[in-house]
């Protein structure tokens, strides 16, 4: 079954290398991408206009302009839509602040990992 992933890091060449990372994979999947929380939240609200799934899985940076990780997932957490549950959010950051683990872990977060992104870490959330 088609994965359907969303990348949101304000730096485009994280979505490239996390991309080809996933790919590399074999999982079967459609990646799209966001430079932040706000176009994130867009994009999960045009899925949900168009009634189809949100997405399986975000890989979330922490650290972006206009609407950083932290407040995207709050905002997310807020939203009311069937089969919210499904989706996976992953934090992926070069954040090593234990204060930034236990923030993400009292909102709900179950993984979090520090970048790169590599094949073993999308194995071990994916499959």
């Amino acid at each position: 079954m088609k994965k359907n992933i969303l990348l949101v890091d304000d730096e485009n060449v994280f979505h490239f290398i996390n991309s080809k990372v996933i790919s590399s994979t074999g999982i079967d999947c459609e990646i799209q991408t966001a430079s932040n929380g706000q176009e994130a939240l867009a994009i999960i609200n045009k899925y949900l206009m168009a009634s189809t799934p949100a997405p399986d899985y975000i890989f979330i940076d922490l650290n972006m302009p206009k609407m950083d990780g932290f407040e995207f997932i709050r905002a997310f957490k807020g939203m009311e839509f069937h089969h919210k549950e499904k989706t996976t959010i992953v934090i992926l950051t070069s954040s090593i602040d234990p204060m930034d683990i236990e923030r993400a872990r009292k909102l709900g977060v179950d993984h979090f990992i520090t970048k790169p992104l590599s094949e073993e870490d999308i194995r071990s959330i994916m499959l």
